[in-house]
């Protein structure tokens, strides 16, 4: 195969990954405005089902001018040769090639950054504002860009020099040691990470003293879940909408109430909102995924090390020398059919982890049934949900069952 094929091939595959969400949008943004569904009578009236069919379709039409904005972009840059004249510029004034990787990679992402910060401006303070969402100042949304671009540079920086580092000096250990790398940082965010680094973005506080602190202090003792790993988030700061998460394993195990949650629901509603989330630690969900992910990431790391070598994946993209980022940069591109397929499984695994946690929500916490029904009504018409997703659209993007799935099952 010739390099110009390769170049061929990536470009093809762009616009083809392209064309497929395009359409998948376009599928979606019609199931949600030109929906039969009868039981969307239950969770808006017609003045509420308007705005909710509005907001989904400002949302598909801003993210077909982004999806169409960087789809040119990326051509352009894979048929016009840029990213081999940055490599060349680089190159004309580092010689290491390991700073010369650090410096195509950190460049290529401040780009993105910059051409990125208008559509987040767009999106936060006239799409999300426009309906009632958006709680962020333009100082908060600004300040939460440069700390997540600091840690990244702080965290992300020295972990992926330690992977370039050792693609140069043991080619070829690389794959396996690169993979370990990876693996151990992925642990040390996912039993930390929410101890770690969401508090240099949020506040985290206990359960304020009362009713609700004593009917989750109930149900925690009749599980063995410790209250001192549960907390409450401002993410009011940001935004009404309401969320809670499940973070960790073992002894790092935590779970997250947004404090808008508290203000929306009440407190049998909260209770089995936390009851869900308590039944992904008891179901092992959040362990079966973080395995599953880096046996994902151990098969990417086998193929990087049997093809990264190669010079043609930097011919294809122009450059002159072959090197890691560049190598690196052409694998992703091709790897993008493998990448669907793996989001369709993960996603689908997901799915039924939330339809597990719900039932151990049913088996645990009296009235459960209705109380978890009634909160996810709210939670969903309060966002003003898509309440009709495309099957196709839910089997590649969503990671949690359509609100109507999973009521049927909750009755």
């Amino acid at each position: 195969m010739t390099a110009e094929i390769l170049l061929a091939i990536m470009v093809a595959l762009v616009l083809l990954n392209f064309m497929l969400d395009s359409m998948l949008d376009y599928l979606n943004d019609r199931s949600a405005r030109f929906s039969k569904e009868p039981r969307i009578a239950e969770f808006y009236d017609q003045n509420e089902y308007q705005k909710s069919t509005s907001y989904s379709h400002e949302k598909y039409r801003f993210g077909v001018i982004d999806s169409t904005l960087s789809v040119i972009i990326t051509v352009a840059a894979l048929t016009l040769g840029w990213f081999a004249f940055l490599d060349d510029l680089i190159r004309d004034y580092l010689a290491n090639e390991l700073f010369i990787s650090l410096g195509f990679i950190a460049i290529l992402s401040l780009i993105s950054s910059i051409v990125n910060l208008p559509f987040g401006l767009y999106f936060t303070f006239k799409i999300e504002a426009k309906y009632g969402f958006n709680k962020t100042t333009l100082r908060t949304f600004m300040t939460d860009r440069v700390k997540g671009a600091v840690l990244s540079l702080a965290i992300g920086g020295p972990l992926l020099a330690a992977i370039i580092f050792v693609y140069q000096q043991f080619p070829d250990w690389f794959w396996l040691i690169g993979w370990a790398l990876v693996s151990a940082f992925s642990l040390l965010s996912f039993m930390f990470g929410t101890k770690l680094f969401l508090p240099l973005f949020n506040k985290l506080q206990p359960v304020p003293d009362g009713e609700l602190r004593d009917e989750i202090e109930r149900y925690c003792k009749s599980q063995g879940y410790a209250m001192s790993k549960l907390y409450v988030m401002d993410g009011s700061r940001r935004s009404t909408k309401a969320n809670a998460f499940f973070s960790g394993m073992g002894r790092t195990k935590t779970i997250v109430l947004f404090d808008t949650l508290i203000e929306k629901l009440t407190t049998p509603q909260i209770t089995a909102v936390l009851a869900h989330e308590i039944g992904h630690y008891k179901r092992k969900h959040t362990l079966t995924m973080f395995l599953l992910s880096n046996l994902q990431t151990f098969a990417l790391f086998a193929l990087l090390g049997w093809l990264l070598g190669n010079p043609i994946l930097s011919e294809a993209l122009g450059a002159s020398v072959s090197s890691f980022h560049i190598g690196i940069l052409a694998f992703f591109l091709l790897f993008s059919p493998i990448s669907l397929i793996l989001g369709l499984i993960d996603n689908a695994l997901s799915r039924r982890n939330e339809f597990e946690a719900d039932k151990f929500a049913l088996d645990t916490y009296p009235n459960s049934s209705e109380h978890l029904r009634d909160a996810l009504k709210k939670i969903s018409t309060d966002s003003l949900a898509n309440l009709t997703p495309h099957p196709w659209y839910v089997k590649v993007h969503y990671t949690h069952p359509p609100i109507l799935q999973r009521l049927a099952k909750l009755s």
